[in-house]
């Protein structure tokens, strides 16, 4: 099936080489950055599977973010027990 995205293209300004790179987003990100001049909004037609089917890309997102999230949690755990052995090691 097909389908119309639209998209706003912008060049981005301030590259070390001086040449403009082109990225397109879903809204203007002119105001949002002083760094991207809007060229123009444009309608892209994008050709999707019929069996298309976004859960599995959804799931691996949510896992990679539960792995982000349990190495966060991990190295805090591993920082208090660090502190909790230099206290007990004062004691001593």
């Amino acid at each position: 099936m097909k389908t119309t995205v639209k998209g706003f293209v912008h060049a981005e300004t301030a590259l070390s080489d001086g040449k403009p790179r082109f990225t397109i987003y879903p809204f203007d990100m002119s105001d949002a950055s002083s760094q991207l001049a809007l060229l123009g909004e444009q309608f892209f037609e994008v050709e999707v599977p019929d069996d298309f089917d976004i859960r599995p890309a959804l799931v691996a997102s949510l896992e990679r973010e539960k792995q982000s999230v349990l190495a966060t949690a991990q190295a805090k755990v591993t920082q208090i027990e660090g502190q909790i052995r230099s206290l007990l090691a004062i004691k001593a």
